[in-house]
């Protein structure tokens, strides 16, 4: 005799239980191969990504996924683990690379694991990112990023932006430890303020792009070679804390107006302008007009 079962959920506790199912987190570990993860109703994403070795490469994907992600590794794929949750219209995604994997994690270290991952260019994105060792190629060109925040240790990483970004940055920060950094066109990040703070390494930061308005640069390096490239229809005033062990190396646009204190001679009457402040440990710190 074939039985059948109903089951029935009481009024009173269904809205919840619904609730409840939308709230809930989808995690995946993988080894390997094409991951992505497809757009339903949000209007934000915030991304988590930390990676312990290897290679990254972000850069601009589709509109219809909000990310996907693709090994670059000959042979054994490196493990990734993604979280993605959505909550109120915002998504929330959490990437890790060569993370608590033992031997594997030692494997992908060798051989330098890489993963290409894309994101979603469609709707504002927030990214707070934390590298390891290894290398970084960052190009936001088309997304839109409201918020950016990247802490690195013994890597190379170049972040650019080939077009003005569409969404407001209130602040950039950005933390360099044993590292070689490159930032690109970083005046097209539309940004408010903008933080850098370096360890150990050879830093060079490129202003140029679209930026038309006021913005604060705030920058801190203690041992290394610093490079700042100021375009010349940017207005520019430059704070430096002078010292004995640091060498400043600022281009003749810069016109001293008294101790520490430089400005350009547009400063005044330009659209974009940069009030820069540089304290550097043992090291050199070039400026450049270009």
């Amino acid at each position: 005799m074939r039985m059948t079962m109903s089951i029935r959920l009481h009024p009173v506790y269904s809205p919840l239980v619904i609730a409840l199912l939308v709230l809930t987190n989808t995690s995946s570990s993988y080894a390997g191969g094409w991951k992505k993860i497809e757009r339903t109703t949000e209007s934000e994403v915030s991304v988590l990504l930390s990676s312990s070795f290897g290679t990254v490469t972000i850069s601009r994907g589709e509109p219809g996924n909000i990310f996907t992600a693709e090994p670059l590794s000959e042979g054994d794929h490196p493990p990734i683990n993604v979280s993605y949750s959505v909550r109120n219209r915002v998504g929330y995604l959490e990437i890790s690379l060569g993370e608590d994997y033992g031997d594997e994690e030692q494997k992908w270290a060798v051989h330098g694991g890489s993963w290409k991952l894309t994101f979603c260019d469609a709707i504002p994105l927030s990214f707070d990112i934390e590298l390891g060792v290894g290398k970084g190629e960052f190009d936001l060109t088309g997304l839109q990023i409201q918020d950016f925040t990247l802490t690195s240790g013994a890597s190379e990483v170049t972040l650019s932006f080939g077009k003005e970004n569409t969404s407001l940055i209130e602040r950039m920060s950005i933390e360099s430890g044993v590292s070689k950094f490159s930032g690109l066109n970083l005046g097209n990040a539309n940004f408010r303020q903008f933080r850098f703070e370096g360890g150990v390494g050879t830093y060079y930061l490129d202003f140029g792009g679209n930026l038309m308005r006021e913005a604060d640069i705030d920058i801190e390096v203690g041992l290394g070679m610093l490079t700042l490239v100021v375009p010349s229809k940017l207005g520019a005033r430059l704070s430096y804390d002078e010292n004995w062990v640091s060498r400043l190396d600022c281009d003749k646009g810069f016109r001293l107006m008294e101790e520490g204190e430089y400005e350009t001679e547009n400063y005044v009457d330009s659209n974009g302008k940069l009030n820069i402040r540089v304290e550097s440990g043992l090291g050199s710190v070039k400026i450049r007009r270009e």
